[in-house]
This record gives C-alpha cells, sequence and structure tokens, in this order.
C-alpha cells in the first residue's frame, strides 16, 4: 500500500491528488500546485516565464489547457479511504463474511448483489436467479466492499466504461452527470478489448524478454573474452617494452663500451706523450750540464774547442714545447655519446610524452548534486535517480540541470581526466568556474550549469560543443566511450580528447577568470534507457607516479 499511496501523492505538495491534472509529458500534480508553479493561481495577476513540467523540465506551449483526471481522482479517493481500512485487516487473520437476508441461523455468503446491497448465501443466490423480481439485480463474486463496486456520486452499480476518462461509471453517469455526451461501452465489451491488448502487450513482452535473454546470453562470452584480450595485450606490450629495454641496455653498454675505449687509448697517448716529454726534459737537462760546464772552463782554448764540438751555440736540435691543454682534445668523443644520449631521451620521452601521466584522480562532490542524481559511495560514478531520498529532496538552490560538480577545482599548471560515457544516449560534460575566494560552503551552487563556460553534449548519436553561449556541432569519426578533458590554465587552453584514441576532438583557446570545476550532466533517464552511470576513469595501479603538472 507504501508504494501505491506514493504514487499517488503530488511532487510538489507531497499529499494525495487533489483535483488531479496531467501534463503531455505524464507527469500528474493537483490542479492548484501546478497553477502556483506557472503563477497562475491569481488570475489579476500576469504570468511569468513558460509552461514547464517541474520534473522533467519539458517546455510546453502557452495555450495549454488542463483537466482534470477524474478517474485518478477516484484513485486517490479510494485508495487513501481504504488504507486504514487494509492496514488493519492485514494484521488480523481473514474474516468469514456470512449472509446478509438469512434470518436465524446464517450460512457462510458466496456472492454479493450490488441491487441488494447484502452478500448472499447459496441458497439466497438462488432464489434471486429463480425469482423474477430479482433477476435483473447485478450479482458479483463474494466481497466485504461492496462500495468499491459502486458508484459513489449516485450509488448505482458500475455497469459501463467510459472510453474517454477511461473509468467505470454507473448508467446515471453517462445520462446526467459528469460523463454526460462521453462514448461508453459496457464492461464487458470494455474489459474485452483491454484482454486483447494484454494479450497482444503480453506477446511483445514475451518477445522482449527472449531478445533480452539472448541479449544476456551474448554478453556472458565477452566477459571471458575481455580477460583473454586484456591479457594478451599485456603479454604483448611487456614484450614490446621489454624489447626497448634490451635496445637501450644494448646501446648504454655500447656507449661505456666507447667511453672506456676512448678512457684507454687516450690515456695510452697521454703515456706516450708524458714519455716524451720526459726525455725532452732529460735532453734540456744534458745541455744545460754542459752549458754550466763550459760557462765554469776558464781557459778560452778549452772553451772554444768544447763549443764548437757540442754545438751548444745553436737550440735547432731542441723542439718547442707546446701548452698541453691546447694540443689535449680527446674529450669530443665522450661529449658525442653524451650528446646521443640526450637525443635518445629526447626522442623516447619528449615525443612519446603521454596524456594519460597526468591524469587527475577526481572524485565527485555530492553536496552539489542534483536531488534527482545518486552518487555512488566511492564517489567515481552519478546516475539518474527515479526515487530521490528525503535528504536530497531536502536541498536548497537547486540548479535546473541535472548536473554534479567535482570535488577538485584548478588554479593553476595543466591537469587531465577522462570520463567513461560508453554507450549512454545522452550526457554533458564541462567546466564551470568557482569562486576565488576558495570558500567551499558558499560554492555549493549544486553543479548549475549556467554557470559553465564550456561543454560537450551527446544527444542520440549527435555532439555539440560549446564556449560561453557559441554552440557548434561537431563532427566526430566514431561514437566516443571515453571523454578525455584537458586544462592547461598557465596555456590557456581547454581541450576535449577521444579518450581511447588520444585524438583530438576541440580545442579552446580560454582567458580564465577564476578557479575551475569539472562538472558532469548525467542527463535525465527516460524509460531505462539513460540509466547508465558517468563513471570517472581513476588508475588502478596508484605506484605509478604522475607527471609533474
Amino acid at each position: 500500500m507504501d508504494a501505491r499511496q506514493e504514487e499517488l501523492k503530488c511532487p510538489v505538495c507531497v499529499e494525495p491528488f487533489t483535483d488531479p491534472v496531467r501534463l503531455p509529458c505524464g507527469h500528474n500534480f493537483c490542479q492548484t500546485c501546478i497553477q502556483v508553479v506557472w503563477n497562475m493561481d491569481n488570475p489579476e495577476t500576469s504570468r511569468e516565464g513558460p509552461l514547464f513540467c517541474p520534473e522533467c523540465q519539458i517546455l510546453f506551449p502557452p495555450d495549454l489547457e488542463l483537466q482534470i483526471k477524474s478517474s485518478l481522482q477516484r484513485k486517490t479517493q479510494d485508495v487513501f479511504a481504504g488504507a486504514p481500512l487494509l492496514k488493519e485487516s492485514s494484521q488480523t487473520s481473514p474474516s468469514v463474511i456470512m449472509c446478509d437476508q438469512c434470518i436465524g441461523k446464517t450460512e457462510v455468503a458466496v456472492k454479493s448483489c450490488l441491487t441488494c446491497d447484502a452478500s448472499l448465501c447459496s441458497a439466497h443466490t438462488l432464489l434471486h436467479q429463480q425469482r423474477e423480481a430479482l433477476r435483473g439485480h447485478s450479482i458479483i463474486e463474494v466481497t466485504e466492499d461492496l462500495i468499491s463496486f459502486k458508484c459513489k456520486e449516485h450509488g448505482e452499480g458500475l455497469k459501463l466504461f467510459c472510453q474517454e476518462d477511461q473509468v467505470a461509471v454507473c448508467c446515471l453517469c453517462v445520462a446526467v452527470g459528469s460523463h454526460k455526451k462521453h462514448q461508453a461501452v459496457t464492461l464487458q465489451e470494455a474489459c474485452s478489448e483491454f484482454k486483447k491488448v494484454l494479450e497482444t502487450n503480453k506477446s511483445l513482452l514475451l518477445l522482449r524478454k527472449h531478445l533480452a535473454k539472448s541479449a544476456l546470453q551474448d554478453l556472458e562470452p565477452l566477459f571471458s573474452e575481455l580477460s583473454k584480450n586484456a591479457e594478451a595485450y599485456r603479454v604483448r606490450i611487456v614484450e614490446k617494452y621489454s624489447q626497448i629495454k634490451a635496445h637501450i641496455e644494448k646501446d648504454q653498454k655500447l656507449m661505456l663500451a666507447i667511453l672506456e675505449t676512448e678512457e684507454i687509448y687516450t690515456s695510452k697517448w697521454l703515456s706516450w706523450r708524458s714519455e716524451s716529454l720526459k726525455c725532452h726534459v732529460n735532453d734540456i737537462n744534458a745541455a744545460l750540464r754542459s752549458s754550466q760546464t763550459l760557462l765554469e772552463e776558464e781557459n778560452d782554448v778549452r772553451f772554444l774547442q768544447h763549443f764548437k764540438k757540442h754545438g751548444l751555440g745553436s737550440q735547432g736540435d731542441l723542439p718547442f714545447v707546446s701548452v698541453i691543454e691546447q694540443e689535449y682534445s680527446a674529450l669530443d668523443k665522450m661529449k658525442t655519446v653524451e650528446q646521443l644520449v640526450d637525443n635518445l631521451e629526447d626522442v623516447v620521452f619528449q615525443s612519446t610524452q603521454r596524456l594519460w601521466s597526468s591524469l587527475s584522480a577526481i572524485s565527485l562532490d555530492p553536496e552539489t548534486a542534483h536531488p534527482e542524481l545518486e552518487v555512488s559511495a566511492d564517489r567515481l560514478e552519478v546516475h539518474w535517480s527515479k526515487k530521490p531520498t528525503p535528504e536530497r529532496k531536502q536541498k536548497t538552490n537547486i540548479s535546473s540541470q541535472y548536473s554534479v560538480r567535482a570535488k577538485e577545482r584548478f588554479s593553476s599548471g595543466s591537469h587531465y581526466w577522462e570520463v567513461a560515457v560508453w554507450k549512454k544516449p545522452f550526457w554533458l560534460i564541462g567546466l564551470s568556474y568557482g569562486s576565488a575566494s576558495g570558500d567551499q560552503d558558499s560554492e555549493h551552487c549544486n553543479g548549475d550549469f549556467d554557470n559553465a563556460f564550456c561543454y560537450i553534449y551527446h544527444g542520440n548519436g549527435k555532439y555539440l560543443i560549446c564556449q560561453d553561449s557559441n554552440e557548434k556541432q561537431l563532427a566526430v569519426r566514431k561514437t566516443i566511450q571515453k571523454l578525455g578533458v584537458c586544462v592547461d590554465i598557465q596555456k590557456g587552453n581547454v581541450s576535449f580528447y577521444d579518450g581511447d584514441t588520444l585524438a583530438l576532438l576541440h580545442s579552446f583557446c580560454v582567458d580564465f577568470s577564476g578557479p575551475v570545476y569539472p562538472i558532469f550532466n548525467p542527463c535525465i533517464d527516460i524509460h531505462g534507457q539513460n540509466s547508465q552511470p558517468l563513471a570517472i576513469v581513476h588508475l588502478r595501479n596508484t605506484n605509478i607516479p604522475q607527471s609533474p603538472s
């Protein structure tokens, strides 16, 4: 009964429907409540703003006429009027219905008569069938709730079905009551038609069930196939990295061998040069000693004889020794080796810089989520929730957009994050500004996309890109299953990528006016087609160091 009562409560006043009206989108409201929302409660004041549904935000034409759904009103009255009785009866054992026309000893009733407003035993039921005056009475299965089988307005039995209001009525309702001039058929005809519809729907449901089960069976092998493919890719990638490491280690050994060889041969050259210079020094010392001896010779004849004999007056046999630093150039080859290693580093690290190396571990802020959204316990997923909790209903300053903001904000550096959207038919992902004061409590704007300055929107296969108020269609080669967002505060750049291929989808030049927040909108879910969550991608191996921003 609780579930039925919740369905028959107005989403605005959260009370049982009073004069319910149904909007074209299918949502029901009290007539007074929707008029208050639309500012139509006072005919003397003009209405401001368009007509819209408070539940799904769909806009309606200004000339929309509201008509009270009497069938829904009666259903509401029946459910809430019978609620205490049903609650009380559910706590006790089912009572036996006795015949109302037996005198003295009463028998158990087997039928009920709507005309007599009484329950009948088998004997009085037979009497109704035999007597001419009683044959026209409406006999039904025995019940204590005879009121539900009678018209509340005229007290007559419900024998007809109003096709316009889709409700059971009595003959007076069609003749002189609120269903006058409405097309009506007998209950038997209406039930027959509805049963045909149910049979058709049953066949369609069985077909859908078969298709769903077949799809489920086809899905089961994909799990093991996914594991096999992932393992095969892991093996190949590890092998490729092993080959790269082997090439680098081989190149490292080569460069070290070159250095060692250069060191050996340069050392030999230095040794030869050292021995040569030592011999040169010895020759100079010998010449110095001979010169000193002659200088000490006092006999002129001897002096001249020895001077001419040893040729000490000429220094041509003693070559000039240059400065060693000017001749020494053995470091050139070592510098070449180092330059080659620097070139390798540029090729390996600079030319193959990964966006994923700067993947930011952002999380959702449940406090900023719209009441209709549900954030997962790990704060990495958000999806549309058909049953908002009382805590979420009590939120104030609710945005008209179904969005949630990330807890992290960025005011400097470069940041990249990815969101798995998979096959969601509707979603919106972008950036919004936060307060420069850094006051977190004052910034809980509930993910208002009115503050978003750029985003990508996907709707049924079409993509729209928007910066400020400039929106245009975005052409993509393949369906985006993961969206990458890169923000570089210093360069003033916002880029959107295909997270699987790292292909650039679109890039904005932005003059940032304050801290920015990632913002996510999983969009409304209609008939379970858009129930899949938006999931923020986090690296599972947390030991991988991130690149500096």
